[in-house]
């Protein structure tokens, strides 16, 4: 999962990102994410980025990908 600035997850090949600016400092990511997780993020369970921008902390979901699920 990709963590965007504003606390979006983003899924890879998502429209609304280009993969060439998934990079520090505005993006963090977590590569294997916990089976779930896409679920039950929200602000009381946030997945924290293990990578990139380790400060990042996702609480919501992106629209789009949410639809893919």
């Amino acid at each position: 999962m990709i963590i965007h600035a504003s606390g979006k997850a983003h899924l890879p090949g998502c429209t609304h990102i280009v993969p060439s600016d998934v990079r520090p400092p505005v993006y963090g990511w977590v590569l294997a994410p916990s089976p779930g997780a896409w679920r039950r993020l929200s602000p009381s369970h946030p997945l924290c980025a293990t990578q990139g921008n380790t400060r990042r902390a996702a609480v919501g979901r992106c629209e789009t990908c949410d639809a893919t699920q």
